[in-house]
């Protein structure tokens, strides 16, 4: 008989990096087990949830809506409300058939890789990229490239896109506003990221989930929008962090009807759908909240992002201010040293009990990275006190 360990011992080589763990979730438990701690690290959101979204939920619970499956690609009125949205605030001219509802933007991103890469592709991404879209690649069975964005102003690269791309190009993630740089794409970089795949069928995969945290005047432009990258991207998308409901895992995908029915069929076999109540919450928030709603949160965030990045050069940290998003990538040499980033932040939360995620998280080749990203979504409370321990880290 086959023992359990002999049984086992050979899981899958596509997820074999994952054994290297999760340090993100790994500090945050670090930081929550610290009495007074404070968590920079995962980007959680913590703030208050629209009122809205809380009363859909609750009215699908308590009483109309039966507690069954929904279909597949989610609830016919969200999908429409959704479309609505995008056809509002994105300049998208989708209906409910272009769009299919996921558990989040993560959900969405692992149907679309499903659905659309073969095993022993190449998908471009770009430099410091979201590590959970370098890691995830893998699991499609195929390879990540990564592609550095210039490391002063973090603008794309065209010149570097080309010399990337290759026979086994199948597909290049866009995420803008950017997670951990906060890059926020402009239409002119989108015209020559067009220019750049004229002539081949690589896909762009989009992941929009902070377009309406963009400062300084900047606008959110949907690569979908773009002449040459229309017919050729999926826009995917999450209300975790538009609406601080991170655990609610409410997102979508959109783009023509033909894939994303097909995109919608493999989260059936993933997923089956996302949950009814949350779909139900966030199908209201977009019906009743008012325009001022998005304006607002944009207004606090950039209100958050100058009072914290004010607080990181008073510590010593250098860093580029980031055009969207909630984080800051941020250069520690002055404080740390030639610390590793991961003993870096141990080291910070040691000393002031404020944690962030260790840098070379983002980096293909994280030798002689010394940056951490930290986030700033919390209350202003809880923000004052962190800004108040990270400039005693000066003193």
């Amino acid at each position: 008989m086959t023992s359990l360990h002999s049984a086992f011992a050979r899981p899958a080589s596509r997820r074999r990096h994952l054994d290297q763990g999760n340090l993100l979730r790994s500090l945050t438990l670090v930081i929550n087990g610290v009495p007074g701690g404070i968590n920079l690290g995962q980007g959680v959101c913590d703030l208050d949830t629209p009122s809205p979204l809380r009363e859909g939920a609750i009215a699908c619970i308590e009483g109309g809506d039966r507690q069954l499956y929904t279909p597949y690609a989610g609830l016919p009125d969200l999908r429409e409300a959704i479309a609505a949205k995008l056809r509002r605030h994105n300049g998208l001219d989708y209906s409910a058939e272009n769009v299919a509802v996921c558990t989040g933007s993560s959900g969405a991103f692992f149907a679309a890789g499903m659905t659309l890469i073969e095993p022993g592709d190449e998908v471009i991404v770009f430099e410091p990229f979201y590590s959970y879209h370098w890691t995830t690649i893998p699991l499609f069975g195929a390879v990540p490239v990564a592609v550095p964005l210039d490391r002063d102003t973090m603008a794309f690269d065209h010149g570097a896109l080309r010399k990337a791309i290759t026979k086994r190009t199948r597909a290049i993630v866009v995420n803008t506003p950017g997670n951990p740089s906060g890059k926020v794409w402009a239409r002119e970089e989108l015209v020559l990221l067009a220019e750049v795949l004229d002539g081949t069928d690589v896909l762009v995969l989009t992941d929009e989930v902070y377009e309406y945290m963009c400062f300084d005047g900047r606008r959110h432009v949907s690569p979908a929008t773009v002449p040459g990258l229309a017919e050729r991207t999926l826009t995917m998308n999450s209300f975790s962090k538009t609406f601080s409901v991170t655990g609610w895992r409410i997102g979508f995908l959109a783009g023509p009807a033909e894939i994303v029915e097909k995109c919608g069929i493999v989260f059936d076999q993933i997923e089956v759908c996302a949950a009814r109540p949350m779909q139900r919450g966030v199908q209201r928030a977009l019906q009743q909240l008012p325009e001022t709603f998005y304006t607002d949160l944009q207004n606090g965030y950039e209100q958050k992002r100058n009072a914290f990045c004010a607080a990181l050069r008073d510590a010593g940290f250098a860093f580029q201010v980031p055009q969207g998003a909630y984080y800051v990538l941020a250069d520690y040499g002055r404080l740390f040293g030639d610390l590793e980033p991961y003993p870096a932040v141990l080291q910070m939360i040691e000393r002031i009990g404020v944690n962030a995620v260790p840098g070379h998280l983002f980096y293909a080749r994280p030798q002689g990275v010394h940056c951490m990203r930290f986030q700033f979504a919390v209350d202003w409370p809880v923000l004052n006190e962190a800004m108040q321990r990270l400039r005693s880290l000066r003193a």
